[in-house]
């Protein structure tokens, strides 16, 4: 009898397990099709080009990631889209506070989807960046977006939601200073040139003459590897691009011109982020690679992470070098006040030989 209930025991005790791991055989294989539905290589939406926005436009400005230090960052980001002609609105949340990021996830997706509702709002400028673009990715109403497109511009950690916007919808987004950005006369002209006209845009990111003559030293173009190539623009913060990997926001960029830009990083971090998105396989997809103004990007006066290092051109050469794609360096976009504009989903041509980048269309409507 003892022996009868020790087999009966052990027999229910192996059909619990059966069942137990065909259930999580089941929740695993949901879970696989889900993550495979969310796939970054599965195939982009169709590419959907805003309205244009005109002087007198009323804009939204939200502040999806970090918060203003002292209210009158606020007003200082609203005169400075005015100068464009712009009717600025600020959102509801945008003088909100929760730690380092300018209040809750939601409130701040809300305010972004509110302004995409909008019939009013013509067009969506950012406050600044920081931290906390990412963190607003699952919150957001791609199908409202999608059906009501306009103009979302921003820099720094707004990669993560030009790029997640434009990987979930199609729609073209802009690489572009936010309103705490300082701009001048170059940003200025940039942003009507690609935002305010629907013609085609030409020409972008080349480093302006100082005082007419020569370009400054910090300015100059750099070949990393000759050639030409043809593809739609993706990229922003070399930081919040590799943040993106893995995730169904990441940039797709097979066939692209793939840009690059970041700050306050040390050259063996550039390093780091680069050889992640190499062993990605991103660069090898790419057409072309343009890269941006690393601003700050230099070993640490105190305490540096190393004794020995070797510089940013240098870690930039070893990468992209002997990779076979035309690869162009120091192109005026990034942080810095003179901040071009790139249409992400625009189509470009990159010549790295002759150091042009040259947008072959309008990127609105």
């Amino acid at each position: 009898m003892q022996q009868d209930l020790s087999t009966r025991r052990h027999f229910l005790n192996h059909v619990s397990m059966a069942i137990a791991t065909a259930g999580a055989i089941g929740v695993w294989q949901e879970g696989l099709q889900n993550t495979l539905a969310a796939t970054p290589d599965r195939d982009m939406p169709a590419t959907i080009k805003p309205p244009m926005l005109r002087s007198g436009d009323r804009v939204g400005m939200v502040a999806p990631a970090s918060n203003a230090y002292e209210p009158e960052e606020i007003q200082i980001a609203k005169e400075t889209m005015e100068q464009y002609g712009f009717k600025v609105e600020l959102a509801p949340h945008i003088a909100a506070q929760n730690g380092y990021m300018a209040g809750q996830d939601r409130d701040r997706a809300s305010d972004i989807n509110e302004m995409f509702r909008r019939p009013d709002i013509r067009g969506i400028v950012t406050f600044s960046g920081g931290y906390g673009c990412s963190r607003l990715l699952p919150f957001l109403d791609y199908d409202l977006i999608r059906q009501n497109p306009k103009v979302i511009v921003g820099h720094s950690d707004i990669t993560a939601l030009l790029l997640g916007i434009h990987r979930q919808t199609g729609l073209i987004t802009f690489h572009g200073s936010s309103g705490l950005t300082g701009v001048g006369d170059y940003a200025i002209e940039h942003f009507r040139r690609t935002i305010m006209s629907n013609q085609r845009i030409g020409e972008i990111a080349k480093p302006p003459k100082y005082q007419g003559r020569e370009v400054q030293r910090e300015n100059r173009l750099i070949t990393i590897a000759g050639g030409r190539a043809t593809g739609q623009l993706v990229g922003g913060n070399l930081t919040l691009v590799t943040n993106l990997l893995g995730t169904p926001y990441e940039p797709d960029t097979r066939g692209k011109i793939f840009f690059l830009e970041d700050i306050g990083e040390e050259p063996y971090r550039i390093d780091r982020m680069l050889t992640q998105l190499w062993l990605a396989g991103k660069f090898q997809q790419a057409a072309g690679i343009a890269l941006g103004h690393f601003k700050d990007c230099v070993p640490k006066d105190y305490q540096p992470s190393f004794w020995q290092t070797i510089s940013l051109e240098n870690v930039l050469r070893d990468r992209f070098g002997d990779l076979g794609k035309p690869t162009l360096y120091n192109l005026m976009f990034g942080h810095v006040t003179e901040n071009a504009v790139l249409p992400i989903g625009a189509i470009a041509t990159l010549d790295a030989t002759a150091k042009t980048l040259i947008v072959n269309e309008s990127a609105v409507i």
